[in-house]
């Protein structure tokens, strides 16, 4: 329950119309007891007329009586009352949601925009320790359990309070003993309820994971549908998904058994209130008082009584689901805010005070003794690495796999942030860079390429909408994927599906290529990008990137000799460390690894 505080801030956001809903539940509940005395008092009525066989009535006719001295007539006003009554509950009903269940819509959207958010700053750390199936369950299901707590529990909530007033207020001025009597079952009722809904709630949550496993064989079975076709396993996924789905029948038989428990337990017990206030009721009504020589009680305030206990019926019900909604809400909110809170920011996000920025790079980039090791690994990606990268030239790392390569560039783009050591940019360390603007300036094009389920032109141009078509033709033929793009139906405009599935290797990294070029940073890191590239177009894309970004600071990892020789420098890194710099001629040389790595290349 004390996860829950952290909404506190949204319903006191939205107070004057969850107050206002509450004053038309108070509204409509005190029309909704106006039936039961209308009916009440119309049997007083017919009785006393089948009594007396007489137009005229006694007191109980009320302030009616001075306008209609005729049985049919008073009737007829009572059935007006009714309707109107019912008319004016069903009003403020519709206005009670109005006003608490559309609050607890606005709710999840600004929940969802916060969480959507708080996603945005989190740190690569943070996504590289987390699920992104769990990071979609959080922001959704999660979220929606929430808005139950929200809007439908606290809604129901207050009508149940107001309900249960109302009503024993009106049953206790009428008859307190019959009050007693009537209401002994449904405290029995609502524990009852609370059981069943328990074993609801813990039931339902096996058949939701049966369900998430049965979805996730079916997902995974499409998206990768061709390797399946390819090696002929469609039986074997048929049977894995029959056994799943029976698996998942037989939870939701099981489910639906304890379902079939509820309802008959509420009729029962209602029932039962029932009986009790007929038995007890007529017994009233032919008991004598010594002092009036009236009835205990008349027949219409039995008739009251048993319409208020059917009243109370729900009320009762909704207590052991109202608490089930805010058990299942407390957890998901605990979770969300698991994520919230997290202080795992990445520093594109973190403002603070003193921060700089640089509109371009004049004289270096420099690794000062940095080191690096992801979380739950047992060794450092790099260890005291110390690096200078002048400005306005071509630098390459190259290494082994695992040498370190990727995590090099992803500290130079601010991707990541140094365990130990800093960076320095113009003798500015990353420490104290703005990287929100300063990212600004940096085009980092990784090796695993992602592309939106969206337009070529629209993955281009993703950094900024106001680039000219012409810009793009004139990067594509540059990039030697016009011609390519342009045999396509619908050209710049052809949507490529998810992570650019109709694309090719080739097509894909080229498409990446530009969406760096086209914004002109002052620092490009390239991640292997050539690899799906033949070398022809290769060359011809390097010798473009030279002529047209000549004051960009361009750092790449590759092992392809053809890129390498445009470097200034190459850095050789070998499980973290840097065990060579220089130019391409200068490492041949040493004949050290990367005279190896060239040799081995070669052959």
């Amino acid at each position: 329950m004390k996860s829950l505080t952290y909404l506190n801030k949204y319903l006191l956001r939205y107070r004057l119309k969850i107050l206002i809903g509450f004053l038309f539940i108070l509204m409509a509940n005190i029309f909704a007891l106006f039936p039961a005395q209308l009916i009440g008092k119309s049997l007083n009525l017919i009785i006393e007329s089948i009594s007396y066989q007489s137009g005229d009535f006694n007191e109980s006719s009320g302030f009616l009586k001075s306008y209609c001295n005729d049985l049919t007539c008073m009737l007829l006003i009572f059935s007006v009352l009714l309707i109107v009554s019912a008319l004016l509950r069903g009003i403020f009903m519709f206005f009670m949601r109005q006003n608490i269940i559309v609050v607890s819509r606005y709710i999840e959207y600004d929940l969802k925009n916060e969480i959507y958010s708080k996603y945005q700053k989190l740190s690569s750390t943070f996504y590289n320790k987390n699920d992104s199936g769990d990071l979609l369950n959080r922001i959704t299901d999660d979220v929606s359990k929430v808005r139950m707590y929200l809007g439908p529990a606290i809604m129901y909530g207050l009508n149940l309070v107001t309900l249960i007033v109302l009503i024993f207020s009106r049953m206790l001025s009428v008859s307190p003993v019959l009050t007693i009597i009537v209401l002994l079952p449904l405290p029995i009722l609502s524990f009852l309820i609370y059981r069943v809904s328990s074993q609801i709630n813990f039931k339902s949550n096996l058949v939701q994971e049966k369900l998430s496993s049965l979805t996730n064989i079916v997902q995974e079975t499409i998206s990768g549908i061709r390797l399946v076709k390819s090696f002929v396993r469609e039986r074997h996924i048929v049977n894995r998904f029959n056994l799943f789905s029976t698996d998942y029948m037989d939870h939701q038989i099981t489910l639906s058994r304890v379902n079939s428990i509820f309802f008959p337990l509420v009729l029962f017990l209602v029932g039962l209130s029932v009986l009790l206030t007929i038995y007890f009721g007529g017994l009233f009504v032919m008991t004598i008082d010594v002092n009036t020589g009236v009835p205990l009680l008349t027949v219409g305030e039995v008739a009251e009584f048993i319409i208020y206990v059917n009243m109370l019926t729900w009320p009762f019900t909704s207590i052991g689901w109202v608490t089930e909604v805010i058990q299942r809400a407390s957890v998901s909110q605990y979770r969300i805010n698991e994520f919230l809170q997290s202080e795992e920011i990445s520093n594109f996000h973190k403002e603070r005070e003193g921060l700089q920025t640089f509109a371009h790079l004049q004289d270096s980039m420099r690794f000062s003794n940095v080191s690096y090791q992801y979380p739950g690994a047992e060794k450092p990606a790099l260890k005291i690495l110390n690096a200078v990268m002048e400005a306005n030239k071509i630098h390459a790392v190259v290494g082994g796999v695992g040498s370190g390569k990727t995590t090099f560039l992803k500290l130079l783009s601010g991707i990541l942030s140094p365990d130990t050591g800093d960076l320095y940019f113009d003798q500015l360390p990353s420490s104290k860079l703005n990287w929100y603007r300063c990212r600004k300036h940096i085009s980092y094009v990784s090796q695993n390429v992602f592309l939106f389920s969206d337009t070529i032109r629209n993955n281009i141009v993703f950094s900024n909408d106001d680039i000219s078509n012409q810009q793009v033709v004139t990067l594509l033929k540059n990039l030697s994927l016009f011609k390519e793009i342009s045999s396509f139906q619908d050209g710049l405009n052809t949507k490529i599906g998810e992570g650019g599935i109709t694309l090719s290797g080739g097509q894909k990294q080229r498409i990446a290529l530009a969406r760096a070029i086209i914004t002109q940073p002052k620092i490009l890191i390239l991640d292997d990008v050539f690899s799906n590239i033949d070398s022809s177009t290769e060359l011809k894309i390097m010798n473009y990137i030279i002529s047209k970004l000549p004051k960009t600071t361009i750092v790449l990892s590759s092992n392809r000799l053809s890129v390498l020789k445009f470097s200034a420098n190459i850095f050789v890194l070998n499980f973290g460390k840097l065990i060579e710099v220089g130019s391409h001629a200068e490492l041949i040389k040493n004949n050290g690894e990367y005279y190896n790595l060239f040799f081995n290349q070669l052959r």
